[in-house]
């Protein structure tokens, strides 16, 4: 039986050398970041990210972690506190949702300690790789559930776990040795949250907290870091101990597979075939939304031409009320909503949930014409090839029913469907629109092409924050 918890340090102190990891990888490793910084700027439009730079203001300015777009300094755990729910605001982060717990603690360390572009660029890469690789054996737990019984388990986390990621990348911007860097494993594994994601999607209106807490993800990887560095100790080895972390956390038989969490470690980076997020909405509904885009560009229909709306996709269980929509969470998993919002043209990011759309009546009549239906194929497809994710609408107007179906949503990890390195910039112009001149956002793309270069992040949160 494979040592995770060994395999894990051994990796991350390898790879703490910036010159060890592939070109592709640390290009990837870029984009996620640019991609994660415009959505956090974005997140600023969300009153969850509001609350999150109220509640960093606070705690407090003593330290020297800049809060992103608004500026002010506070220390990395806090920082990570309040970038985490910045970069989650929108929901429109990267699947899995690695990037909003794993990246804002890494970034607030990497800061506050100095480090230099190249140290910020491997402790991405090896944290968000230990984060990808837990959530790739333990999110199964859903996927597994979903195509057996139509449902999630009754018990389970969604990201949760992405807290060890972070904490490792975390202690290699702090130099942790060996010993230090297993109980800060440890210690990070002891303070990850309850996996209570069926009781959130069950509750109507939703909550800001969503699936998972990233914000108290970012700052407990943080903290995690900082205890094993002063000394305080964890179970060093609860992923390999009989009753560890991972049977607690799934407590479902055949789900923890420690072979194929450290399968190929450091020749196969898994965290580089995430799937972005082109609509700030929940990704079971970016199939349908791409197909509905599809028949709008060839027809250009009026939202008051059309009668009906059919939906036709994965099950979707996170939102008992789709035509309830109280808040901004409500929006981000309502299929309904985001059919009217796309018919009405209203432009995917921060508009989406502007206040303007979320009290617009056109888009609470609208949603009325769309129904959501589960398509048989999309279980077939799915088996095939787990990349797929069919979607398919059928739009009435005029008694005429038009349809279109797709296999793969747009930005799926896929040829063909990838975003290109233009299209991230543009999102992160989208995002950075909401609080930033377009000089300090070009400058920001610009820091980011040179990255590795920089002898510390000071020029690039200069232009981050007003």
């Amino acid at each position: 039986m494979r040592n995770v918890t060994d395999e894990f340090v051994k990796f991350a102190l390898e790879y703490a050398d910036y010159d060890k990891i592939p070109a592709e990888v640390i290009h990837e490793s870029k984009r996620v970041l640019l991609d994660g910084l415009g959505n956090a700027l974005g997140g600023i439009a969300s009153d969850k990210g509001k609350i999150g730079i109220m509640f960093a203001r606070r705690q407090g300015g003593n330290g020297a972690a800049s809060l992103i777009g608004v500026g002010g300094k506070s220390s990395a755990a806090v920082a990570a506190f309040c970038n985490a729910e910045l970069w989650n605001g929108l929901d429109m982060d990267p699947v899995p949702h690695v990037p909003p717990i794993v990246i804002p603690a890494i970034l607030a360390v990497a800061e506050e300690r100095g480090s230099t572009g190249k140290e910020l660029l491997a402790a991405l890469c090896v944290g968000q790789e230990v984060a990808r690789r837990l959530s790739r054996v333990l999110l199964s737990i859903m996927t597994k559930s979903i195509m057996k019984y139509g449902k999630t388990p009754d018990f389970f986390g969604n990201s949760n776990e992405h807290i060890i990621g972070a904490a490792v990348g975390c202690g290699m911007l702090m130099k942790l040795n060996e010993k230090q860097m297993r109980n800060a494993i440890g210690i990070a594994a002891y303070y990850c949250s309850l996996g209570v994601c069926r009781d959130w999607e069950s509750t109507s209106p939703k909550s800001m907290i969503k699936y998972v807490p990233v914000s108290w993800m970012a700052q407990g990887a943080v903290q995690a870091a900082e205890m094993a560095e002063l000394g305080y100790t964890g179970n060093e080895y609860t992923l390999d101990s009989e009753y560890g972390f991972p049977h607690i956390y799934c407590r479902e038989p055949d789900v923890w597979d420690p072979e194929k969490v450290v399968e190929e470690l450091g020749s196969r980076w898994f965290f580089t075939e995430y799937h972005y997020k082109p609509y700030p909405v929940c990704r079971y509904l970016h199939s349908v939304l791409d197909a509905f885009a599809i028949l709008q560009e060839k027809y250009h229909f009026s939202p008051e031409q059309i009668e009906a709306i059919d939906c036709h996709t994965a099950a979707f269980v996170a939102n008992p009320d789709q035509y309830s929509v109280a808040n901004q969470v409500d929006v981000q998993f309502s299929g309904p909503i985001a059919m009217a919002l796309e018919a009405f043209g209203y432009k995917p990011g921060p508009a989406w949930q502007d206040k303007l759309a979320l009290n617009d009546p056109r888009l609470l009549a609208f949603a009325k014409k769309v129904t959501m239906h589960v398509a048989p194929e999309y279980a077939e497809l799915r088996r095939k090839d787990p990349l797929s994710w069919y979607g398919r609408v059928e739009v009435t107007v005029g008694g005429q029913v038009y349809t279109e179906s797709v296999d793969y949503s747009r930005g799926t990890n896929k040829d063909g469907y990838r975003l290109t390195d233009e299209e991230i910039q543009d999102r992160f112009r989208l995002g950075a629109n909401c609080i930033l001149p377009d000089y300090k956002a070009e400058k920001v793309i610009a820091e980011m092409a040179r990255l590795e270069n920089a002898a510390n992040l000071t020029a690039l949160f200069e232009n981050l924050c007003l």
